[in-house]
């Protein structure tokens, strides 16, 4: 039974985030193939292994006591849309990596961090190093460059500053964090 069929057979009133938040906090969402991280500040994340790799699914918030699906089955991003990429800043990328984020697909290793001033980052690989590729004993490894975009999200699984290719120039990571946490304080 998916997690849906047991939402849709739960009853009252709730939201379907208070449903979700009731489902995820069973013991059988605390052992594998899930996994709970504490992200600060009331927030957790509820990861599952997939294809041997530990993906960020389920974005916890216990002083609301909701939960979003950010990322579903398939390994595609729920809670951002294609409004929430900031198309510009990857213009210069390979077609690969732009089609990666078109996509919506959080395939590659990608992860939401840690609270802080109610906005998380979230680092969304759109291609990964060559080593992704090689098995254990070094072989299929390729030469590709690992891509990755990043953006903020608040408590809600929402985006507040949107996706963009900061090209390593961790002063811009600084900038959109202090505008994700002016927005969110903004609407208090």
């Amino acid at each position: 039974m998916s997690i849906y069929d047991i939402i849709s057979k739960m009853m009252g009133h709730e939201s379907d985030e208070e449903k979700l938040y009731e489902v995820l906090n069973t013991d059988e969402y605390k052992q594998r193939p899930y996994e709970y991280s504490d992200l600060g500040e009331g927030m957790a994340v509820i990861g599952e292994t997939m294809w041997g790799w530990w993906k960020h699914r389920f974005l916890i918030n216990h002083n609301t006591k909701c939960a979003y699906e950010f990322m579903d089955k398939e390994q595609n991003l729920v809670t951002v849309t294609e409004d929430d990429i900031d198309w510009e800043s990857l213009k210069n990328l390979p077609e690969d990596a732009i089609s990666t984020a078109r996509a919506l697909s959080f395939h590659f290793p990608s992860f939401i961090c840690h609270f802080e001033n109610g906005v998380a980052e979230v680092s969304w690989q759109l291609n990964p190093d060559g080593r992704y590729y090689m098995d254990e004993d070094g072989y299929g490894m390729t030469d590709d460059e690992e891509i990755e975009i990043y953006g903020f999200i608040d408590q809600n699984a929402k985006v507040v500053v949107k996706f963009k290719n900061i090209n390593e120039c961790y002063g811009e990571l600084d900038k959109m964090r202090k505008e994700a946490e002016r927005i969110v304080k903004s609407r208090q």
